[in-house]
């Protein structure tokens, strides 16, 4: 469509024989060579840019023919068969381009966030090694201290007994009553030597005076020397 006014009557009357016909053939020829400068799809979306154009190009022709273009406009644009099957094919061509594009970025970013989470996962296991390794060397540690303190206690402790019974014998031989728990203490001595004589050894000792101090003493010792004889390795 084309809206126009005459403002000068001199020129519409002597520019051109019949200016309504010119100024309508050249509108068309303007439009065919804007549309020529175009691609089909921004003429579909860009008909006010191509009504500007048009309108500034006949214009300048129109004003020798005393003619004002007010407005002109491209109500519709109507391509055959052929065109509307080529931009339905461009149509869809772009659709599955965009959707290939989208597709390409989804499992470039899903690789992404998965290789994001081995290294997270490794690492975090890695420190958690490291935790464990730390926690178990200190146990061991604090173990093996609290081992050598109890055994250090333990020494103590019975060195302590000892040195409280060596007192204790001591104190028993200074009083009025040494000779009597001296002899006890021996007896109890060679009670136990022979318990563990009986355990060791093949040797039997009986004493026809268990009451005699010093013949329980010399027997004691035979017998010690008798075992040491038996460990003695044979000479050659």
């Amino acid at each position: 469509n084309l809206y126009c006014q005459f403002i000068d009557p001199e020129k519409a009357a002597y520019g051109s024989m019949n200016p309504i016909y010119a100024v309508k053939q050249h509108a068309q020829s303007s439009m065919r060579a804007a549309i020529g400068e175009l691609e089909l799809d921004d003429i579909l979306h860009a008909r006010a840019q191509l009504n500007s154009m048009i309108k500034t190009t006949v214009q300048e022709s129109a004003i020798a023919w005393g003619i004002d273009i007010l407005r002109y406009e491209i109500t519709t644009v109507s391509p055959d068969k052929f065109i509307t099957d080529a931009m339905d094919k461009q149509a869809a061509a772009e659709r599955d381009r965009r959707k290939k594009v989208l597709e390409a970025e989804g499992d470039k970013r899903a690789a992404e966030l998965e290789s994001e989470g081995v290294k997270i996962r490794m690492k975090n296991e890695s420190e958690g090694t490291l935790i464990k390794m730390t926690n178990e060397a200190e146990a061991a540690k604090i173990q093996m201290v609290v081992e050598a303190e109890g055994e250090v206690a333990v020494v103590k402790m019975k060195a302590e007994a000892q040195a409280a019974a060596i007192n204790v014998v001591a104190a028993a031989l200074a009083g009025e009553n040494s000779a009597d728990a001296a002899k006890l203490s021996v007896a109890k001595e060679y009670i136990e030597m022979y318990s563990d004589i009986g355990q060791k050894s093949n040797t039997m000792i009986f004493s026809d005076r268990p009451a005699d101090v010093n013949a329980l003493m010399a027997q004691a010792s035979t017998v010690v020397q008798s075992l040491g004889a038996s460990k003695a390795p044979p000479s050659n």
